[in-house]
């Protein structure tokens, strides 16, 4: 069975049930967990809730503490803001230890930093096996030793990259383009991605109108 993990934590839970539902509907035979805190409602798509102590602060030593902590499995780690379209069980039986979605354009962001090089792994979609269960614990010792603003945010990314040269596994690489695309425009065809990220305030609103109207995931 393939486990399809996020991390989700406060009230607001309509993009990770609009995520959770699109797992529904790709991959029904996915067992869906929903990682958070301890105050956090699980919420009503997901199979099973995993809670850790959080402190309302580093969300990225927490995402990387809770998918280290996991008991070893088939797993997708997905961010919430994504959809599911196609099945990525098929994956599963090429040979891999973590399969990691790799940015293919190079950014710059508002500090003319070339992202795609600096993090070139988009950590909203990753794929692991048993066999690579090491990755995931590297990667939280990775992160929990970097400077407080990294663990708050793009510390999974930095620490993902870093483990990802030097761990003796093997590693697949995906395409964003297919595997964890973001769109330009809210009409633009997306129905050949096998998953959509709705990353970013703008595309936020494009993921809620499509869950309501077009999926119908959530009313």
């Amino acid at each position: 069975m393939i486990n399809v993990a996020f991390v989700h934590v406060g009230a607001d839970s309509v993009l990770p049930r609009i995520m959770a539902g699109s797992v529904r509907r790709a991959m029904p035979d996915a067992r869906v967990v929903h990682l958070t805190d301890e105050r956090t409602d699980g919420i009503p798509e997901a199979d099973d809730v995993v809670r850790l102590p959080y402190d309302g602060v580093h969300l990225m030593s927490f995402r990387l503490a809770h998918l280290a902590g996991l008991a070893p499995c088939d797993a997708v780690f997905i961010d919430t803001d994504c959809v599911v379209q196609r099945s990525v069980e098929p994956l599963f039986e090429t040979d891999f230890d973590v399969a990691l979605t790799r940015r293919e354009h190079i950014g710059l962001d508002p500090l003319g930093t070339d992202v795609a090089a600096v993090m070139p792994y988009n950590t909203g979609v990753m794929l692991a096996k048993p066999s690579g269960w090491d990755f995931w614990i590297n990667a939280r010792n990775y992160c929990e030793r970097l400077p407080d603003r990294e663990r708050r945010w793009w510390g999974d990314q930095l620490a993902v990259k870093a483990v990802a040269e030097v761990a003796p596994l093997r590693i697949l690489e995906l395409p964003c383009h297919e595997y964890n695309y973001s769109p330009a425009a809210e009409a633009e065809d997306v129905s050949g991605k096998f998953v959509v990220h709705y990353k970013g305030p703008q595309r936020k609103p494009w993921m809620i109108r499509r869950g309501r109207a077009e999926l119908g995931l959530l009313v």
